[in-house]
């Protein structure tokens, strides 16, 4: 049996990193698009305790900066505060059903 990566593999994965950030708040590992998240969030939904796609993908944004990966060029902070207030509800409803069949 495969043991699944943890989020943090798959984050550090994703920018090409070989370990996360000694000092996340100044020294950043890399940059992912929102929707690199999104596909972090479906891969990890088993073992998330997330009820939607939107609360999934909040706990890898808080993921990515506690390892120094901003998104799409920005403080995974700002990016939550933008998904709470609607910016990306456009990008998430794309990945409504595939949320809903994993």
């Amino acid at each position: 049996m495969r043991i699944k990566p943890t989020t943090t593999e798959l984050l550090l994965k994703a920018v090409g990193a070989q370990g996360p950030s000694g000092d996340p708040a100044h020294n950043k590992i890399g940059d992912l698009p929102f929707e690199k998240i999104i596909e972090i969030a479906l891969e990890k939904k088993p073992d998330l305790q997330a009820k939607s796609l939107k609360a999934a993908v909040k706990i890898i944004l808080g993921s990515a900066r506690s390892i120094g990966i901003t998104v799409d060029g920005k403080d995974p902070k700002v990016v939550t505060r933008e998904v709470d207030e609607g910016v990306y509800d456009e990008i998430l409803v794309r990945y409504e059903e595939s949320w809903s069949k994993v």
